[in-house]
C-alpha cells in the first residue's frame, strides 16, 4: 500500500521536538523551527509543571512520559501498531497537556498508516475541536485530516471544508493548506487553477523548502507556467 502523505509530516518533527525537549536544547529547537517549536516547548512546560520557570518542573515525570511516548513510537517502527495505539492511549489519558498532544497525533498518524482513513479523520478531528489545546495545533490537526482525506476517496468538498480556513497569510500553515488546495483543483480537473497555485508556492520565498520543491516539481508536470 502506498505510505500515506500524512505519516512523512509527522515523522521526525514531532519526534525531534520530543528529543530536544527531553534535554533542554532549546536553541537547537529555536535555530531550526522558531516559533512554532517554542510555543510546542511552552506548552509542554507548562502542561507538566506549571508556571514554574523552564527548569523547575518534575524533570522525572517528564522523562517517564518522554521514555513510554518513544516506547510507543519504537513499538510502531516495529510493526506493532495496536500495540502501540494501546500505548499512546494510556499516554492520552494519563499524560501531561503536551504529550496527550503528541500522543492524539501519533495515533491519528497510525490509523491513516494502518489504512483507517475514517478513524484518522475522527482522530485529528478530535484534536481540532480540543479547546485545550493551542490553536496551532488544532489547525495542524485540520492540515492533516485533509492530507488524509486526499488519500482516500472523500469528496473535494469534505477537503476544502478543513483547509479554506487555514488559507490566510496569518494562518502559519497556509503553504500546506495552498498545497492540498492545488491537488484539489487538480483532482477536480481545474488544471489551470492547479498550476497557478503551484507557481505562486514555488515562488514563495516564504513556504518552507519542501513545499517551493513540490510545488515546482507539480508545475514542471503540467506543462509549467502559462
Amino acid at each position: 500500500m502506498e505510505r500515506p502523505l500524512a505519516e512523512p509530516i509527522e515523522d521526525g518533527i514531532f519526534r525531534e521536538i520530543d528529543e530536544e525537549l527531553r534535554q533542554e536544547n532549546f536553541a537547537k529547537l529555536w535555530k531550526k523551527y522558531g516559533n512554532v517549536v517554542i510555543a510546542a516547548a511552552v506548552v509542554l512546560v507548562v502542561a507538566v509543571g506549571g508556571y514554574q520557570g523552564w527548569r523547575t518542573y518534575d524533570l522525572n515525570d517528564r522523562a517517564a512520559q518522554g521514555e513510554r511516548y518513544a516506547a510507543a513510537l519504537q513499538m510502531a517502527q516495529g510493526g506493532s501498531i495496536d500495540l502501540a495505539l494501546e500505548e499512546l492511549n494510556v499516554l492520552h489519558g494519563e499524560g501531561s497537556a503536551g504529550y496527550r498532544m503528541l500522543s492524539a497525533f501519533q495515533n491519528a498518524s497510525l490509523q491513516s498508516r494502518k489504512g483507517n482513513a475514517a478513524d484518522a479523520t475522527a482522530a485529528y478531528g478530535r484534536i481540532a475541536d480540543d479547546s485545550g489545546f493551542d490553536i496551532l495545533y488544532r489547525d495542524l490537526a485540520r492540515l492533516m485530516a485533509a492530507t488524509v482525506l486526499i488519500n482516500s476517496q472523500a469528496t473535494s468538498t469534505e477537503i476544502l471544508d478543513r483547509i479554506k480556513p487555514l488559507d490566510n497569510d496569518s494562518n502559519p500553515w497556509r503553504h500546506g493548506a495552498r498545497e492540498l488546495l492545488a491537488v484539489v483543483a487538480l483532482r477536480g480537473g481545474d488544471k489551470a487553477k492547479s498550476r497557478d497555485i503551484f507557481k505562486t508556492l514555488s515562488e514563495d520565498a516564504t513556504a518552507p523548502q519542501g513545499i517551493r520543491q513540490r510545488a515546482g516539481e507539480m508545475l514542471a508536470a503540467l506543462g509549467g507556467a502559462q
